[in-house]
């Protein structure tokens, strides 16, 4: 199941591969070899649940947020055969490593993340960037950005999904970031089944702010809870 990029982007298997795509990395941008699906047998896409609206599935993928975990989904579009099983490697593993099948994203810049069978039988590649958090906002789990404080009546709750920018350019990756309240009381921050993700329930009257912090980067929203 050899596969083939063209004469100037051509793999020569397994570890010769990654050694030969960190030094064709940079040319690679410059001339298009590559872009746009690379060798169109292979797609990567973030795992998401039917109905996550706050969920992404575009192509191409956002850069990785430095400090997060991006859980790839890959399928494969091989002609005569059926999925094989497939697993990742990254070219420079110093900017983004593959860990039990998750890309870690440590620092800034690109690199190819090989897609190839057990045996070593090169499917694809994608380019994946990595870039640091500049900003964090929070937005209900049907996608609405919270831009006010939020009212609540007790027993009532929402959720709240934190999403990561650089810039205008909105990142991919979970993280762990840190839910704090400022009273406790008001409302009971509980995890929604997300790394990230969590749900307020108001508990009983009174008025708290939640911040979230992802390393130095924060995003807060003011919370009051009403009988």
């Amino acid at each position: 199941m050899a596969a083939r990029i063209g004469d100037e982007c051509k793999p020569v298997g397994g570890i010769a591969f990654v050694e030969h795509m960190r030094t064709l990395l940079p040319s690679i941008f410059l001339t298009g070899c590559g872009l746009g699906g690379a060798m169109h047998q292979a797609t990567l896409v973030g795992q998401c649940s039917a109905d996550d609206a706050a969920c992404s599935r575009r192509h191409p993928q956002a850069p990785i947020a430095i400090g997060t975990h991006f859980y790839p989904d890959v399928s494969t579009e091989l002609a005569g055969t059926t999925t094989p099983n497939l697993r990742l490697e990254s070219a420079v593993p110093d900017v983004v490593a593959v860990e039990d099948g998750a890309l870690v994203a440590h620092k800034a810049g690109a690199s190819a993340v090989l897609i190839s069978t057990d045996d070593g039988s090169i499917v694809d590649f994608v380019h994946v960037w990595v870039a640091p958090v500049t900003k964090i906002t929070l937005a209900r789990r049907d996608g609405e950005r919270i831009t006010s404080a939020i009212a609540l009546t007790v027993g009532e709750d929402v959720t709240l999904v934190p999403a990561l920018w650089n810039g205008a350019q909105r990142l991919s990756g979970d993280g762990e970031a840190q839910w704090t309240e400022t009273v406790t009381g008001p409302v009971a921050i509980l995890r929604d089944g997300s790394a990230d993700r969590r749900r307020l329930r108001a508990r009983a009257p009174g008025k708290t702010t939640i911040t979230v912090a992802l390393g130095e980067i924060k995003a807060a929203v003011d919370v009051e809870v009403v009988q």
